[in-house]
C-alpha cells in the first residue's frame, strides 16, 4: 500500500472518529446523562465543541477527496487549528465570554479561527447561494452604517462583530445551532437506525403491498414510499436519489412519461418535508422560534401535509385512467401480511415517539433517545426477514449520522450568522416595515409579496436553512400585519419548500430529472402542475385557522374535508379526467365548483354557502355520470 493510500486511511479514520464524537456529544446532552453524573454543562459548551468537531470533520472529508499531498497537508493542519480552538473555547467558555466585552486581540483571533472555518466550508457544505447571502450581511454589519436613507445600521467594528458573531447566544451558538444539535441529530439517528434495521425495506414493502394493485400503482408506491422515507430522511433530495432509483424506473415502466415519473418522485420527496416527525428538522426550530411544544407544531402541520398528499395521490389516480396505466406486476407485489408479520415491532419506536411527546410532554430530543432504545431492542430481538442489526452496521449508522450532522451544523451555524448581523444592525425591523408598507395594508399582497420572495431566497438552499432565513426575514411581516405566528411561520415554510420544485433553481426536481433522463426545465414544469395545491393551501389557512386545526375542531375538519373535495374537482379539471375523458365545458365548470369548496368555511360569515355550491356541482356530476351523459 502506498504512503497516500495510508495517509488517506489515517485521515479517514480521524473522520470518521470526529463524526462519532459529533452524535455522541448530542445523545448524551440530549438523555441528560452529563446531569445523572454530576457534570454541569453550560448550552454553549457543547454547540462549540459539535461546531468544531463539523468543521475539523468538513476540511478533513475535503482532504480525503484530493490528491494533491501538499493540499492534503494544509486542510488537516485547518481541521486540527479549529478543532484545538473549539476544544479551548468549549473549556474556558465562561472566561472567554466575561473578557468578550473589552475584545483582547487573542480572543479576536480565536473568534476569527472559528468565523474564517464556518466560511471556508460553507459552499462545500451548502452551496454557492447561503455563502453568498452570508457574506453579503457580514458586508453590511460592517458597512451598514454608510448606506443612506432607512437601510442605515449603526456602526459595528469589526473586532466587536467577529466577537459578537462567534460567542454570542444570537450569533453563530444561537438557537439554530442548539436545535440542531440538541435535537435534530438524535432524530437523524433514529432514521439512520430504522434504515440499517430494515426499516426502509418493511416501509417499501408496506407501500407495495398496500398500492401496487391500484391502477396507477407504481407512481402510488412511490409517493407512499417517498412520504414515509421523508418522514424520517429530513432532506428533499436525499429523499429523491434514496426512493427515486427505485421508483421513477418502475413508473417509466408502467407506461408513464419519463418527466412525468420525475415529477412525482420531487414532489413526493419534497412534501416528506411536512410530514412528522422530522419535517427536515425545521419543526423543532420552529417550535422553539415561536415558543410552542414540537406537537403542537406537528398538529398545526398535518392538514396541509394531508392535503398535500392527497393531491398527488389525486393526480396520479387520475393521469393512470386516462392513460390506461395498470397496476404493478402481482409477481412484484410482496405480502403485507408477511411485512406485518416480520416488521411489526418498527411500529413500537414511532408509538414511543408520540405517546412520550403528545401524552407525556417529554422533550423532543428524550423521547428520541427512547425511540432508538426500543428501535434497537426490537431489531437486536426479533430482527427483519432474519437480519438483526450488528454492532458494525450500529457504528455504521452513527458515522453516517454524524455526516449527515455536518452539514446540518454549519447551515445552523451560518442562519446564527444572518440572525446575529439582522440583531445588531436592525435591519430585522427595518426589511419587516418594508414588507408591510410595499403591501399598502393589503393582506392578500403581502402575502404574495412574502411568498415570492420566500421562493426566490430558498432557491438552492437545504430545509433548515430556507426555513431560519424566512422566519428571521420575512414571517415577522405577516405577523406585524396581525397573521396569527403559527400561519406566518407555516406559510413561509411551505413556500420555502416550493423552491425545491419552482423553477429556475428546483434541486428536487433536477435529482428526479436526473435519474429519470428526462429534461430538468420540463420535469420542473410538471411538478409545479402536480403540487398546484401547495401554491394555494397557505393562502387559505392564513385566512382561515381551520385549516391548522385552530378554533372549532368541526368547522376545522369540514374546512380540511371540502378543501379535499376541492381539490379533486380542480385536479380533475387540470387532468381532464372525471370518471371519464371530459372536454373543455366540463373542465370549467369542476374549475368553478372546486374553487368554492376550497373557500374554507370560515374564511366570511357565508362561507359556508360557497363550501355547499361546490358539492352541488360535484352532485350534479355525478348524477350526470349515473345518466350515461358524456360531454364532448
Amino acid at each position: 500500500m502506498s504512503a497516500t493510500s495510508n495517509t488517506t486511511s489515517r485521515v479517514e479514520l480521524v473522520n470518521q472518529v470526529l463524526r462519532g464524537l459529533i452524535v455522541a456529544l448530542s445523545a448524551i446532552y440530549a438523555a441528560d446523562l452529563h446531569r445523572y453524573v454530576g457534570v454541569p454543562v453550560y448550552d454553549a459548551q457543547l454547540l462549540v465543541a459539535s461546531f468544531a468537531l463539523a468543521v475539523a470533520s468538513g476540511f478533513l472529508s475535503f482532504a480525503e477527496t484530493t490528491k494533491n499531498s501538499f493540499v492534503r497537508g494544509i486542510t488537516a493542519l485547518f481541521a486540527a487549528i479549529v478543532l484545538v480552538t473549539g476544544a479551548f473555547v468549549a473549556v474556558s467558555f465562561v472566561q472567554l465570554s466575561m473578557d468578550a466585552p473589552f475584545t483582547p486581540p487573542s480572543l479576536v483571533a480565536i473568534c476569527f479561527v472559528l468565523l474564517g472555518g464556518l466560511l471556508l466550508l460553507l459552499r462545500r457544505a451548502a452551496g454557492t447561494g447561503i455563502l453568498i447571502v452570508a457574506l453579503v450581511f457580514i458586508a453590511y454589519g460592517l458597512w451598514g452604517h454608510l448606506l443612506p436613507g432607512d437601510l442605515q445600521s449603526r456602526q459595528t467594528y469589526w473586532d466587536e462583530l467577529v466577537i459578537y458573531l462567534s460567542l454570542d447566544a444570537n450569533g453563530i451558538l444561537g438557537t439554530a445551532l442548539k436545535v440542531a444539535v440538541v435535537i435534530v441529530v438524535p432524530y437523524l439517528l433514529f432514521g439512520q437506525f430504522l434504515t440499517s434495521c430494515g426499516a426502509a425495506e418493511f416501509f417499501n414493502d408496506l407501500a407495495l403491498s398496500g398500492m401496487g394493485r391500484f391502477r396507477g400503482g407504481p407512481a402510488k408506491v412511490a409517493v407512499a414510499a417517498s412520504a414515509l422515507f421523508g418522514s424520517i430522511s429530513g432532506s428533499a433530495v436525499g429523499n429523491v436519489v434514496g426512493t427515486g432509483v427505485v421508483t421513477i424506473p418502475m413508473m417509466k415502466n408502467a407506461g408513464f412519461q419519463s418527466r412525468y415519473a420525475g415529477a412525482v418522485e420531487a414532489v413526493a420527496s419534497t412534501g416528506g418535508q411536512l410530514v412528522p416527525p422530522v419535517m427536515g428538522a425545521a419543526a423543532f426550530i420552529m417550535a422553539d422560534f415561536i415558543g410552542v411544544d414540537y406537537s403542537t407544531v406537528m398538529l398545526a402541520a398535518l392538514p396541509s401535509a394531508l392535503l398535500y398528499y392527497c393531491a398527488i395521490f389525486i393526480n396520479v389516480d387520475l393521469t393512470a385512467a386516462k392513460r390506461g396505466v395498470a397496476q404493478v406486476d402481482e409477481a412484484d407485489i410482496p405480502s403485507g401480511r408477511e411485512a406485518l408479520k416480520q416488521g411489526w415491532h418498527f411500529i413500537l419506536p414511532f408509538a414511543v415517539l408520540i405517546y412520550t411527546l403528545f401524552a407525556m410532554h417529554m422533550r423532543p430530543e428524550r423521547s428520541a433517545i427512547l425511540s432508538i432504545l426500543v428501535l434497537l431492542a426490537g431489531s437486536l430481538v426479533f430482527g427483519y426477514k432474519g437480519k438483526r442489526i450488528t454492532f458494525t452496521q450500529i457504528c455504521r449508522a452513527i458515522a453516517s449520522t454524524g455526516r449527515s450532522a455536518i452539514g446540518l451544523i454549519i447551515v445552523c451555524a451560518a442562519a446564527g450568522l444572518i440572525i446575529g448581523i439582522l440583531n445588531i444592525s436592525g435591519l430585522a425591523f427595518n426589511l419587516t416595515l418594508h414588507i408591510v408598507t410595499a403591501s399598502g395594508g393589503s393582506l392578500l399582497l403581502l402575502a404574495i409579496i412574502t411568498a415570492l420572495i420566500s421562493i426566490v431566497l430558498g432557491m438552492g438552499m437545504p430545509t433548515v436553512g430556507v426555513y431560519i432565513l424566512l422566519a428571521t426575514l420575512v414571517a415577522p411581516a405577516l405577523i406585524e400585519f396581525g397573521v396569527p405566528v403559527i400561519s406566518a411561520h407555516l406559510f413561509v415554510f411551505y413556500f420555502g419548500l416550493m423552491s425545491m420544485i419552482t423553477p429556475p433553481v428546483a434541486l428536487a426536481s433536477f435529482a428526479a430529472a436526473n435519474i429519470a433522463h428526462s429534461s430538468a426545465w420540463e420535469t420542473s414544469k410538471e411538478a409545479m402542475k402536480l403540487a398546484w395545491p401547495a401554491y394555494l393551501v397557505p393562502f387559505l389557512f392564513l385566512y382561515a385557522p381551520g385549516l391548522i386545526l385552530e378554533g372549532d375542531l368541526m368547522l376545522a375538519l369540514w374546512s380540511v374535508a371540502t378543501a379535499l373535495v376541492g381539490i379533486y374537482m380542480v385536479t380533475a379539471s387540470f387532468v381532464g379526467y372525471f370518471l371519464c375523458p371530459r372536454g373543455m365545458a366540463a373542465r370549467g365548470i369542476l374549475v368553478v365548483g372546486g374553487i368554492l369548496c376550497l373557500l374554507p368555511a370560515d374564511l366570511h360569515a357565508s362561507g359556508i354557502w360557497t363550501d355547499i355550491g361546490g358539492l352541488c356541482v360535484l352532485g350534479a356530476f355525478l348524477m350526470i355520470a349515473r345518466g350515461r351523459f358524456r360531454t364532448a
